[in-house]
């Protein structure tokens, strides 16, 4: 990664702003649920989101550092809020599924303002969403990639010891990403398939 500002740092800032943004509503829904002190717990342990613009709040002397401890901090932010969500009552998972789903359709929203959209341009927007550690992680492999199709796989898994620290199961955070993937890719009339636990496609038609 750069030693100076640039667009990578951006798009990766980006992919932290919208996983706070899922943050959010989880805790929303927290409150709803009676859990009315999670957002200051989580405020006090991992700091509270800094919501100014990028240049304005970096340190450039260490950018790579500042940006991974921003990462963790949301992982951790989203990995607890879930658990306890998913302590107090199993069935809200069902609310979280929702959560994630909405979230994916309104990017997909936004996609189909697009004209020419083709499957590897919303692969795109997934790689510009949701985090999957640091770029040079490369934590995501492109297995192929065509006008109407791409398959992905997972390399390694760089989530899961965020969600073991707070007592977690990663399996929640998997099912709330493939939430996630199937409000996208309803949004824009593709069908999203798990192919096995760790590779997915994005595809038209069945």
């Amino acid at each position: 990664m750069s030693a100076f500002l640039g667009p990578i740092h951006y798009w990766l800032y980006g992919k932290i702003t919208l996983q706070q943004q899922l943050v959010e509503e989880v805790t929303a829904l927290a409150k709803d649920k009676g859990i009315t002190d999670l957002e200051s717990k989580l405020n006090s342990t991992y700091g509270e989101f800094d919501s100014r613009p990028l240049e304005e709040i970096i340190d450039e002397d260490n950018i790579h550092g500042w940006l991974q401890d921003k990462v963790s901090r949301v992982e951790y932010k989203l990995a607890e809020a879930v658990t306890q969500l998913l302590t107090q009552n199993k069935e809200n998972m069902n609310e979280l599924e929702n959560i994630f789903y909405k979230n994916g359709e309104l990017v997909g929203e936004e996609l189909v303002r697009e004209e020419g959209l083709t499957v590897p341009r919303v692969y795109k927007a997934i790689s510009d969403s949701l985090l999957d550690g640091m770029p040079c992680d490369h934590a995501i492999q492109i297995i192929k990639q065509e006008v109407d199709e791409v398959i992905w796989k997972r390399s390694f898994c760089v989530h899961e010891h965020y969600w073991k620290e707070v007592g977690g199961d990663i399996k929640n955070y998997y099912e709330l990403r493939k939430a996630w993937l199937k409000g996208l890719a309803k949004a824009v009339g593709l069908t999203f398939e798990e192919q096995d636990e760790r590779t997915y496609a994005l595809k038209r038609g069945e």
